[in-house]
């Protein structure tokens, strides 16, 4: 059985059903609506939007998700606390005849598009049974994927007209690693280092090499700049050597250069270098400033590390501010830098959870729709 199929749901999803199965509603039409209250709240920088993302996987899983003998079989197992059967074998029987949500029509936003607080993301009609069973599996979807192209969207503004690369599929939640790259580019980065998804999505995947590399190297007797020019020459178009290993600026930068000037005395331009530690406003400015000096005014400056939009905000204005003193024009500094974003943008720092909420407006009676009005204690939680 998949365990993402049709059963990825609440338990209470098919207790519903089953009443509803039980009394005659389950095939009555009703009209759910996917919102969220409230955008998110990332402090004294607020996001005053978010992006709606998630619908398309929610489609593709829609069209897929099935009852079939195996999910049927996990259901009679589940028992009640009498020890008799949960699910009676009637419903079961209509579960298997339904098969999945075919009977539903959606209506959504676009993904990318900017949505806000209790506007519908999407309208689901249909079956009160198949629209109520949707709801887990909707929410799952379109909550994590619209709140990391949000945290996207805010580190693209931040960025401005520079490159922006996911690199989180190490920090993202397993199997959520794919949702979090696929919603990082609905959100505005630019590529990702995502492999397979990148491949599906139709686009080249992005990277560099990690520290250890360099390490192997070390380890085994060798040097950095051994290390960069081995690196250099299994792929002198793709370039891009990682500076920090053992100190940036004295040893990691110096060697890049030597490998560099190879890599143009054999007709190759060389991409670009990364930085992952340190001050990088400050690294990024004296790197640029040497590479200037040896002729390679165009290589691209790659940071990392920890980066979210309010730190790409601080790096930029320490360039704008510091640069001029050690004569690197800032302008053009920051037009040659490209963001590596990670951790931050595929767990949402500062805000892990959009709370989207897939609520019942209506229920077709005698031909008209009946209106679902939910009362609560809490103001923000009533409908209307």
């Amino acid at each position: 059985m998949d365990p993402f199929g049709i059963l990825y749901t609440d338990l209470y999803q098919l207790t519903m059903g089953q009443v509803y199965f039980r009394l005659g509603l389950h095939e009555r039409e009703a009209l759910f609506e996917a919102f969220y209250r409230k955008n998110p709240d990332y402090g004294a920088h607020q996001a005053g939007y978010t992006v709606f993302a998630g619908l398309d996987p929610l489609l593709s899983w829609m069209e897929e998700a099935r009852f079939g003998e195996e999910e049927l079989a996990a259901l009679r197992a589940l028992k009640s606390r009498s020890g008799k059967p949960l699910f009676g074998e009637d419903y079961l029987r209509y579960l298997r005849q339904m098969g999945g949500f075919s009977g539903l029509t959606l209506r959504a936003l676009p993904e990318g598009r900017v949505a806000h607080p209790q506007v519908p993301l999407i309208s689901v009609e249909g079956p009160l049974l198949q629209a109520q069973l949707l709801e887990t599996a909707l929410l799952n979807r379109i909550n994590y994927e619209t709140l990391i192209a949000t945290k996207a969207s805010r580190m693209r503004e931040a960025a401005g007209e520079a490159l922006v690369l996911e690199f989180g599929l190490r920090r993202a939640p397993a199997k959520g690693g794919e949702a979090a790259t696929r919603a990082s580019l609905i959100g505005g980065a630019n590529r990702s280092s995502a492999v397979s998804l990148s491949h599906l999505l139709g686009l080249p995947s992005s990277g560099t090499h990690a520290h250890s590399m360099v390490q192997a190297f070390l380890a085994l007797g060798h040097t950095e700049e051994e290390a960069f020019q081995a690196f250099a020459e299994v792929f002198p178009d793709d370039t891009i050597l990682l500076l920090d290993t053992v100190d940036t600026l004295d040893s990691g930068l110096p060697h890049a250069i030597r490998v560099f000037e190879r890599l143009r005395r054999k007709g190759h331009k060389p991409v670009g270098v990364r930085i992952d530690s340190g001050d990088l406003a400050y690294l990024a400015i004296q790197v640029a400033r040497e590479l200037d000096k040896a002729g390679f005014p165009e290589t691209l400056i790659v940071l990392s590390g920890d980066l979210d939009e309010l730190v790409i905000w601080q790096i930029k204005s320490q360039i704008q501010e510091e640069a001029p003193r050690y004569g690197v024009d800032p302008d053009r500094l920051l037009k040659r830098l490209v963001y590596g974003v990670g951790t931050r943008m595929v767990v949402s720092w500062g805000y892990p959870a959009l709370g989207g909420v897939y609520k019942l407006v209506a229920i077709r009676e005698n031909g008209t729709w009946a209106p679902a009005m939910k009362i609560s204690d809490s103001l923000e939680k009533v409908l209307n």
